[in-house]
């Protein structure tokens, strides 16, 4: 109370009655705030340990699982930080990796004999393949017709009618009307072969460029076949990061409640508030003197029976009261 009253009579000296009553209680609300600054730090360790704490609950850590396609694994440090990851297969898995990964060589040679073979077939183009196409079928149907012309021989001479010639009309000759009716026949296959082989040369040439687009697909089946195997490993790995991932967010939800604030009392904050409230009150809103009063504290002045010229160490037994800057 003797510094208190010490400060109240030196404010009253400075502001007279009721301005320094009110600047000696402001002051020593500040000094009585003060003496929590060492629970205030207390309290600050403890909520740096729980910052430590929602950390390590945070905190990414993965554990090996194991099923029947493999095995996850991970090394950590000696502080218990995360150095490696990675998984093992299966040893039936992983044989059959190995034979289906073999066989890539094998798969390759058959691409390439399948890519020669579709440009045999687009060596030619379509019309030409057609062309070829009518060729193969007449000479497949020659034979045939052959014997259709020994046959009507025969049958004209049989029947007495090798002789007979029937008018066509127009410019045509008189014909055998037997002989007529066969190559007419014969004329509708040779177009019927026509319209056929537009169509088989068409098909011929798709056929070279299907060759072409598929014949990576040995290739890519087997690497895609090992692909699958090696999935099938990972998925103890991915359990263990899903089941690690789960852990850190649970932790980090909990971590939110151990860092609460450490503690909510301000000395100097508590100070300039009540001295804007008291200079509003005493001198009134558009007062400046108490503004300045402060000023001259802040820039090392103190506070004795003639002024504020004096520093602050002469107020009481070299003590310092930096009112306004830095804690309390």
């Amino acid at each position: 109370m003797g510094l208190l009253s010490t400060v109240g009579s030196l404010a009253g000296t400075y502001f007279g009655g009721p301005a320094g009553g009110a600047v000696g209680g402001m002051i020593g609300g500040a000094l009585e705030g003060g003496a929590q600054t060492a629970g205030g730090m207390q309290q600050s360790a403890a909520a740096q340990e729980a910052a430590r704490q929602a950390a390590r609950a945070a905190q990414f850590r993965p554990v090996g699982i194991t099923n029947t396609f493999g095995t996850s694994n991970f090394g950590y440090d000696p502080q218990g930080n995360l150095t490696s990851a990675g998984y093992t297969l299966d040893p039936r898995l992983a044989g059959a990796q190995t034979n289906l990964l073999g066989g890539i060589g094998q798969n390759l040679q058959d691409q390439a004999n399948i890519q020669n073979m579709g440009r045999q077939y687009m060596a030619q183009s379509p019309q030409e393949q057609a062309q070829q196409y009518i060729a193969q079928q007449q000479a497949l149907l020659q034979p045939y017709r052959d014997r259709e012309m020994a046959a009507l021989g025969t049958q004209n001479y049989n029947q007495g009618t090798t002789g007979l010639s029937v008018a066509q009309g127009g410019t045509l000759d008189a014909a055998n009307p037997y002989a007529s009716a066969l190559f007419n026949a014969q004329a509708q296959q040779d177009l019927q072969l026509a319209a056929n082989a537009t169509q088989a040369g068409q098909q011929q040439y798709q056929f070279g460029q299907g060759l072409l687009s598929s014949a990576y697909q040995p290739y890519t089946a087997g690497l895609q076949a090992a692909g699958a195997t090696e999935a099938l490993g990972q998925s103890p790995f991915t359990l263990s990061t899903g089941l690690a991932s789960s852990g850190a967010n649970a932790g980090a939800n909990a971590g939110q409640f151990m860092t609460k604030p450490a503690y909510a009392y301000s000395p100097s904050g508590t100070l300039l508030s009540s001295i804007g409230n008291a200079s509003a009150g005493i001198f009134g809103q558009g007062s400046n003197a108490l503004t300045d009063y402060l000023r001259g504290i802040g820039a090392g002045g103190g506070i004795t029976s003639s002024g504020m010229s004096a520093p602050m160490t002469d107020i009481y037994s070299g003590d310092i009261i930096p009112l306004g800057y830095g804690n309390l």
